[in-house]
């Protein structure tokens, strides 16, 4: 992978990466919900003696559905976050920290990039306004419309006898 960082070899202090993330990446992940992607991730490297700090800056666009109409569209990302890998054995309950092996001499990338980048993703996925797909709006209105009147009974007096009386009393003075 071109996410690989090979850090044995590198001095202590601070070392700058780019990578360019396309569609490729997200292809080869079988668990990916993401397809599609042009991003452009900045990372600043610390190596020092006994952790290694990383500071990752993920800005670009990712292809999701629309909430609202389903079609696909392109919506704007960037992610801001450090994430510290600690040599040795353990476990970190808190995600920003990751233990790596003693002996390691390399660090792949590919999930903190894809983990931050699904993050980012807003949880509410709508087109900009006025943008979304009108006939698939519409024919979900009709559909809807459809699927409420198949719910409403056709004679109100045969299903007054099943209702509590005291509702009865209010649909009344409802009229």
């Amino acid at each position: 992978s071109d996410l690989l960082i090979r850090f044995s070899g590198l001095k202590e202090g601070l070392h700058e990466f780019h990578f360019e993330i396309e569609n490729k990446f997200f292809e080869q992940l079988d668990y990916s919900e993401i397809k599609k992607a042009k991003l452009a991730v900045e990372l600043v490297f610390d190596k020092r003696p006994n952790m290694l700090i990383l500071n990752f800056d993920i800005k670009g666009k990712v292809e999701v559905m629309c909430d609202k109409c389903t079609d696909d569209f392109w919506m704007k990302v960037s992610a801001n976050e450090e994430l510290i890998c600690k040599f040795g054995e353990g476990f970190s309950i808190d995600e920003k920290i990751i233990f790596i092996g003693e002996n390691e001499i390399e660090l792949d990338l590919t999930q903190p990039i894809y983990e931050l980048t699904i993050v980012s993703i807003p949880s509410k996925r709508v087109h900009e306004d006025g943008e979304c797909n009108q006939e698939m709006l519409k024919a979900m209105d009709n559909y809807l419309m459809v699927e409420s009147d198949e719910d409403e009974p056709v004679n109100d007096d045969i299903i007054e006898d099943e209702i509590d009386p005291r509702w009865s009393a209010l649909k009344k003075l409802k009229k």
